[in-house]
């Protein structure tokens, strides 16, 4: 550890998490993305990279491990899944040809599905977000140069945008009330946290690092924050308390750790952890 480093942490600006050994979840090495537990922690949503030309939504159940495709016969790569807490909805993204992606909402009681097409042109939809009571739901749209957040309701309709085209504003993510959003923002510089209310009023930086702060996810409970950082030289897994202060650093490895998602139980996170050039589903245990 440097000496900058040691004096940050007696300072309390920065500091160390205790936490157990991390479980792998899978073994096959591809890469992964964004996993999220569904169902109350029943299953793990999560993208896995099977070819250059195939991203999968796969689910894995939570008691077994056994691990299936989602949408077997799926006509082109699907990513960035969602849920709402509810239960009632599941959104994800669907490739649908020369670098167009579109976004799908589905009611996952009746099958219902709106699927939202992309604008003309090399345009397409990332990181949706569905709220709590599923009565709206937020997700980023490159718009004029830069990348903006939007609110849609349900049918896909009511477009806003909440952002005002101030730098790259992405990962939104609802906290477990409702009443704020989390996301990530480059409009003072480079990725940081922030925070905004549904319609996109009083917005708040969280983080001030020289380094990137992103995906941020609340905790269950709404008191804390995981998110990725790159400070200490590479993207490790970070805790913070919900107003950006305690930052707490969880893991510490040469290679890249990334997309944390709290378990329901409030007490383990999932991440993407690349471990010898393979990357796989790890489970880590916080001590409380």
């Amino acid at each position: 550890m440097s000496c900058s480093k040691a004096l940050l942490i007696l300072l309390g600006l920065v500091g160390i998490l205790s936490a157990a050994e991390p479980i792998r979840l899978t073994d096959d090495g591809r890469m992964k993305f964004t996993p999220v537990f569904v169902d109350g922690g029943a299953s793990l949503t999560y993208v896995d990279f099977e070819n250059p030309k195939v991203f999968r939504l796969k689910s894995m159940d939570w008691q077994t491990r056994e691990v299936k495709v989602i949408h077997e016969s799926a006509p082109a790569p699907e990513f960035d899944p969602a849920y709402s807490a509810d239960g009632n909805y599941f959104s994800f993204l669907r490739a649908t040809g020369g670098l167009q992606v579109s976004l799908v909402i589905r009611h996952r009681k009746s099958g219902e599905e709106v699927i939202v097409p992309p604008d003309p042109g090399f345009s397409g939809y990332r990181t949706p977000a569905i709220a709590p009571d599923s009565s709206q739901m937020l997700f980023s749209f490159a718009n004029n140069f830069g990348q903006d957040i939007f609110r849609i309701d349900m049918k896909g309709g009511n477009r806003t945008v909440l952002t005002e085209n101030k730098g790259i504003n992405v990962w939104p993510s609802y906290s477990p009330d409702g009443k704020k959003v989390l996301f990530t923002s480059t409009r003072d510089g480079n990725y940081e946290l922030y925070e905004m209310k549904p319609d996109g009023s009083e917005i708040k930086r969280l983080t001030d690092s020289p380094y990137q702060d992103l995906r941020g996810q609340y905790s269950p409970d709404g008191t804390q924050i995981a998110f990725v950082s790159h400070r200490d030289g590479n993207a490790e897994i970070y805790i913070c308390d919900a107003d950006g202060t305690r930052v707490r650093r969880i893991t510490e490895h040469e290679e890249r750790d990334d997309y944390p998602t709290w378990h329901p139980d409030g007490k383990h996170l999932v991440y993407v952890a690349e471990r010898d050039g393979s990357h796989d589903l790890y489970l880590l245990p916080l001590e409380q």
